[in-house]
């Protein structure tokens, strides 16, 4: 942890365990705190220094912490980055929203610049089965889910993935002349993608429909039961957050490489296309990944006449969204 020495920065709000440093009502406040929870950094901090961090905040809570505002800020922003809200386990590196750029990134730049059926379908499987993971590690995780549905729905989600691909692929080649094709190719990952990622997160995380999620009361960590329609709402949210991620990552790289300077400078200098590919791609992957979850409150609110009956005489209930 930083020195206690060092002064908070005048910007810097009073540190809540529970409060959000940004306003969570506002998209701006929303993208802030994503841009935190995906910086790729907090992967440099190892296991230790994350649980040093989460023994920061359990001493703030116990009122012996003597950090200043920025460093408990800093602590939670490295624990909420490593640690499942609802489970409190360390989420492997991979699957961490902080580690999707930088292991999910390459898997991507395969997808768009494959272009012929194996390796589309290849990278596609490679896509989803990560994708499938991370929907599982930052899943809401207060309904248990046994490991025989969990193997079936990554089946469904990655068998749905590869049949889009190698659909969408086998028709491109048998329609359009080879010139035109290797073009189009490079699209294919978008709408498979979109379908795909929809598909995947509402198969990880569809038992959550039956079983419900946990709702508290609004402003505290007080549980009033489990809730079917907030479950729903939930799986909404973070399939709408995985369509919109799908433009920035697999639409804007091949949109700009359809540009004529850019067409004409690789045409000139070929072994400029992957790496100009490679960092379009993923720059607008680490800013598109945080815009997109920010499109819905991580900890979103269900009004009391959306509610089961059961569950209603506490006015509006909250829940955790999963990411």
């Amino acid at each position: 942890m930083p020195s206690s020495s060092v002064a908070a920065e005048p910007s810097t709000p009073p540190f809540s365990l529970t409060g959000d440093r940004y306003d969570q009502s506002t998209y701006w406040g929303r993208f802030r705190r994503m841009l935190d929870q995906c910086d790729p950094t907090t992967l440099l901090h190892s296991t230790k220094e994350i649980y040093e961090a989460r023994n920061a905040l359990h001493d703030y809570y116990n009122g012996e912490s003597k950090l200043s505002d920025e460093e408990l800020w800093k602590a939670r922003k490295l624990k909420e980055s490593a640690i499942h809200p609802d489970t409190g386990d360390l989420i492997p590196q991979p699957f961490r929203m902080s580690g999707y750029v930088p292991f999910n990134g390459p898997v991507c730049v395969g997808a768009v610049m494959a272009k012929s059926t194996p390796a589309i379908v290849f990278w596609h499987w490679v896509n989803q089965s990560q994708n499938a993971f991370v929907n599982y590690f930052n899943r809401n995780a207060s309904s248990p889910v046994d490991d025989e549905t969990l193997t079936w729905s990554y089946m469904g989600a990655v068998t749905s993935a590869i049949a889009i691909a190698y659909g969408l692929s086998t028709v491109v080649k048998k329609r359009l002349p080879p010139a035109k094709a290797t073009v189009v190719l490079r699209w294919v990952g978008l709408p498979a993608s979109m379908v795909a990622s929809s598909a995947n997160c509402f198969i990880m995380r569809h038992s959550e429909l039956d079983t419900g999620i946990t709702v508290f009361k609004k402003g505290t960590n007080e549980e009033v039961g489990t809730s079917r329609a907030a479950a729903k709402k939930a799986l909404k949210e973070v399939v709408a957050s995985r369509v919109l991620l799908q433009f920035p990552v697999f639409g804007v790289s091949p949109a700009f490489m359809t540009l004529p300077p850019i067409q004409r400078l690789c045409l000139a200098y070929p072994s400029l296309a992957l790496p100009i590919s490679t960092t379009v791609l993923l720059l607008s992957f680490g800013l598109g990944l945080p815009a997109s979850i920010a499109a819905f409150p991580q900890t979103g609110v269900i009004p009391e006449n959306s509610l089961e009956p059961e569950l209603r005489g506490h006015g509006d209930l909250q829940y955790n969204k999963g990411l």
